[in-house]
């Protein structure tokens, strides 16, 4: 690990580098101690399985490092599954997420808004009864026209697919804006596929759905479901602060209600990772993308637009100084690989805008890819530290 200061280029304001910051960068707690636990942190971050996230730890070494105390205002343009904007909701702060997966943006929802459980329970209710008189579950599903490790119908019992033919009609009929209807959405996520007895699948893996083993089993989809939320709501967020989660692109103009902000904490798509929306297809199938949005929507995912010009961050940077207070700080969690360092590439754009305070590096090599290639060729995770000017 190295660790530098950046030249000060604002001298009527010193830079200081916040002790929580310098605690991470020296000690790097994830690593070591309860922390390193793989299931360390809320329950609720373990809602639904997913690629990419990032290890909750970090994420609340980061928040306890630049939020003030007593609650403050924060923003994760690249929220994934909400796993920054739920730690700063359990330590008091109000978190805005940012993200353009509309299976990242359901599972984020139900972390991050506030809802009712009764409501949920309603949910629940109305999901069952509109599967009950979806008798032939047609949500004009095409059979082979999603496939990948093989088709998607060839991971069900045909009685059990045509259940989730049935909920996935209910969410494409009714959305999930309500935090209470993403819940119920984000725990059938969960359960959609794996390896364990809870999938609805047969055989594959929980994170990437790797081609089906095993016999076809009738899986009913309710019991399983409630089953999934009876345990996600036992463990029940009730003093966490107030969140909200945008289907938002960064890169575009972000709305005027996310300002005024202490923080900007984020983990954008490491250069050189695997392909998010290609581990993630079954979900973001079952969330809504048709065969023609596995060709068009990547395209507008910064994973893709980097791998051609950086430059895509502009317009973030720029945001971020605008929405930021003056003693604001952005916080980056990168990766370095041998093909790319993202810190000193994205620094040299963010300057513009941005000053430097801090840059680490946490090498990553020990790390256990939990049976699957999701590292792609990451060699260290970096850190960044960036303060608005003036």
């Amino acid at each position: 690990m190295s660790m530098y200061l950046a030249e000060n280029s604002a001298p009527e304001r010193p830079a200081v580098v916040p002790k929580g910051w310098s605690h991470l960068a020296s000690a790097l707690p994830h690593q070591s101690g309860e922390q390193a636990k793989r299931n360390w942190g809320h329950p609720w971050h373990s809602l639904c399985s997913y690629q990419g996230k990032l290890k909750p730890a970090i994420a609340n070494s980061l928040v306890g490092a630049l939020l003030p105390q007593g609650g403050g205002r924060m923003l994760d343009p690249f929220s994934g599954v909400g796993t920054i904007p739920l730690e700063a909701r359990l330590a008091g702060h109000t978190a805005y997420g940012f993200d353009i997966s509309p299976a990242a943006v359901a599972i984020s929802r139900a972390k991050v808004q506030p809802m009712d459980p009764s409501g949920v329970w309603d949910e629940l209710d109305r999901l069952e009864k509109w599967i009950s008189l979806t008798q032939d579950g047609d949500d004009n599903h095409i059979a082979g026209s999603v496939s990948f490790n093989g088709p998607v119908e060839a991971y069900f019992h045909p009685d059990t697919f045509k259940q989730i033919l049935g909920a996935r009609a209910y969410f494409l009929e009714f959305g999930f804006d309500l935090p209470e209807r993403a819940m119920v959405l984000g725990c059938l996520l969960h359960i959609l596929h794996g390896n364990r007895p809870y999938a609805l699948s047969r055989r594959s893996h929980p994170i990437t759905p790797f081609a089906p083993t095993g016999d076809f089993e009738r899986r009913d989809l309710i019991p399983r479901l409630r089953t999934k939320i009876e345990r996600i709501l036992a463990a029940e967020l009730s003093t966490a602060a107030d969140g909200l989660i945008f289907d938002q692109d960064a890169t575009e103009a972000w709305p005027d209600e996310v300002n005024d902000l202490d923080a900007i904490i984020t983990s954008p798509p490491f250069f050189d990772s695997t392909r998010f929306y290609s581990a993630n297809w079954m979900r973001l199938w079952f969330a809504g993308w048709n065969p023609a949005d596995f060709t068009n929507q990547p395209k507008r995912f910064v994973e893709r637009r980097q791998k051609i010009d950086f430059n895509v961050y502009q317009n973030i940077f720029r945001q971020a100084a605008e929405r930021l207070k003056r003693s604001g700080y952005l916080a980056l969690h990168l990766g370095k690989s041998t093909k790319c360092d993202m810190a000193r590439d994205l620094v040299d754009i963010a300057k513009a805008d941005l000053r430097v305070i801090d840059m680490f590096d946490e090498d990553v090599g020990h790390c256990e890819s939990h049976g699957i290639r999701d590292k792609g060729t990451v060699t260290s995770h970096q850190y960044v530290l960036l303060q608005r000017r003036g």
